[in-house]
C-alpha cells in the first residue's frame, strides 16, 4: 500500500515536534525564540500552532519539583532549573510569585532564569500598628504596638500577583494565613502597605474568603459573602471603591456548594459555584440583578448560562477572550480547585475544563499517576 506524498508543511511541523519533544520547557521556549525569524519567514507554508492555557504541576515529592503540561500537545515538560528551594505562591501569565531560599518574596519568569524582580523584604511594612520581625529560618514574629505577638511561618504565606507583560508594572498582595491582614506593593515601592480586614471596616465588608487581583483592583469576597473592591493604583495607600450599599451574594443553593469569585473585563463580579456529586463536577455562575430591590438584605442573583466567546480561568479569577490564536476554548471554565487564595488543606484537586454550553467535562487522565499536591492554569505566551 502506497503512502500519500507529504507536503513541506507536514514535514516542517513534524520536524519541529520531534525537536521540541526532546527539550525541557525552558529549552522549548528558547527554541521558539531562536526560530521566530524562521517562523515569520515560513508562515505562508507552515501554520503556526496555537498555545492554550498550560498547567504548572506540583508533584508531592521531597524534591519539590514542578512540571509544565501543554494539554494541546498532551506533553509534560521538565526543567533543568532548580526549583527545590523555592515555593510558588501565585502567577500572572508566565510570571510567578515565589518565596526564595532566603525566605523572601520575588517574581520570576518561569521560562527565563535571567528575568527576576526582587521585592522588598517582608519586614518592610508601612504600618504604625504592626511589625514583622524575622526570628529564625522560615519563622517571623508578628507584633502589635499593644505588645501582643504571634509566631508566623513562611509555610503559611499566601499571595496574589498581577504583571503587565509589556511594561512589567506589577502588584503583589500577600498575607499570613490565618492572620487577618493583607499587605501589598507595586513597582517602585520599597515597603508594603497595610490593608485592614477588620479594624475600622464595616461588618459586611470584614474578613475574606476569596481574593481576585486584576490590574490595580483587588476584589475581596468577605466572610459575609459581600465583595469589597479596593483600588491600589494611587501613589499612597489605597481607595475603597466598593460603593455605599453592598449586598451579600448568595445563590439559591446558599451554602451547599463550594464557591469562588471571578471578575469580567468590565469589572463585574461573578459568583462561581460548583458541586461534585458522585465524582461528577458541575458549575453554575451568577451575577447581581441590576433591577433588584435595594431594600432587600440579600437579593436573588441572576444565573449566567454562558460567557459567550470568553473563558473563565478560575485559578486567576478572571474572564479572558476566547482567543483561537492561543487556543483558549470559548464558553468554558478552566478549573483546578476552590479556596485558591487560602490554600487550605485538605482540598479537592480536580483538573478539568468545563463547557458551559454542553455541561460536559474534559479531564486529563494522563496526569492521574503524578500524585499531585497542587496545580494551576496559566497563560504561558501572552
Amino acid at each position: 500500500m502506497l503512502n500519500h506524498p507529504r507536503t513541506w508543511s507536514d514535514l516542517s511541523s513534524d520536524l519541529l515536534e520531534s525537536i521540541f519533544e526532546k527539550l525541557s520547557f525552558a529549552d522549548f521556549h528558547r527554541a521558539k525564540l531562536v526560530c521566530s525569524t524562521w517562523n515569520s519567514s515560513s508562515k505562508r507554508t507552515v501554520s503556526r500552532k496555537s498555545e492554550p492555557p498550560w498547567l504548572i504541576l506540583f508533584p508531592d515529592s521531597e524534591e519539590n519539583v514542578c512540571l509544565l503540561f501543554n494539554p494541546e500537545e498532551d506533553r509534560i515538560y521538565t526543567t533543568e532549573r532548580d526549583f527545590s528551594k523555592i515555593r510558588f505562591l501565585a502567577n500572572s501569565g508566565k510570571w510567578f510569585l515565589v518565596v526564595d531560599s532566603g525566605f523572601s518574596l520575588c517574581i520570576i519568569d518561569v521560562f527565563n532564569e535571567n528575568r527576576k524582580i526582587d521585592l522588598p523584604p517582608l519586614e518592610a511594612l508601612l504600618s504604625s500598628k504592626y511589625s514583622l520581625k524575622r526570628v529564625r529560618d522560615k519563622e517571623f514574629r508578628w507584633g502589635l504596638t499593644s505588645g501582643s505577638c504571634l509566631e508566623m511561618k513562611t509555610d503559611n504565606l499566601r499571595g496574589l500577583l498581577w504583571v503587565d507583560e509589556k511594561t512589567e508594572e506589577f502588584v503583589v498582595v500577600w498575607f499570613f494565613d490565618p492572620v487577618g491582614y493583607l499587605f501589598f506593593c507595586k513597582k517602585g515601592d520599597t515597603h508594603y502597605t497595610f490593608i485592614p480586614l477588620y479594624d475600622e471596616v464595616p461588618k459586611l465588608l470584614s474578613g475574606f474568603s476569596d481574593l481576585v487581583l486584576w490590574c490595580y483592583r483587588l476584589y475581596i469576597a468577605t466572610t459575609h459573602r459581600c465583595v469589597r473592591v479596593l483600588d491600589l493604583s494611587g501613589h499612597q495607600g489605597f481607595e475603597d471603591v466598593t460603593g455605599s450599599n453592598p449586598k451579600p451574594m448568595f445563590s439559591l443553593r446558599k451554602y451547599y456548594a463550594s464557591f469562588s469569585i471571578a471578575v469580567t473585563k468590565d469589572g463585574e463580579v461573578l459568583l462561581v459555584e460548583s458541586t461534585n456529586f458522585e465524582n461528577r463536577r458541575s458549575f453554575r455562575l451568577y451575577k447581581k440583578d441590576p433591577n433588584a430591590d435595594l431594600n432587600e438584605y440579600s437579593p436573588d442573583l441572576l444565573e449566567v448560562d454562558s460567557v459567550g466567546d470568553e473563558a473563565l480561568l478560575l485559578d486567576l479569577g478572571i474572564i479572558v477572550p476566547a482567543n483561537h490564536t492561543i487556543g483558549i476554548k470559548p464558553n468554558t471554565v478552566y478549573f483546578t480547585r476552590h479556596d485558591r487564595a487560602r490554600l487550605r488543606i485538605p482540598f479537592d484537586l480536580d483538573i478539568c475544563v468545563f463547557n458551559l454550553a454542553t455541561n460536559t467535562l474534559k479531564h486529563f487522565p494522563q496526569l492521574a499517576g503524578l500524585n499531585l499536591k497542587d496545580a494551576r492554569w496559566f497563560l504561558p505566551f501572552t
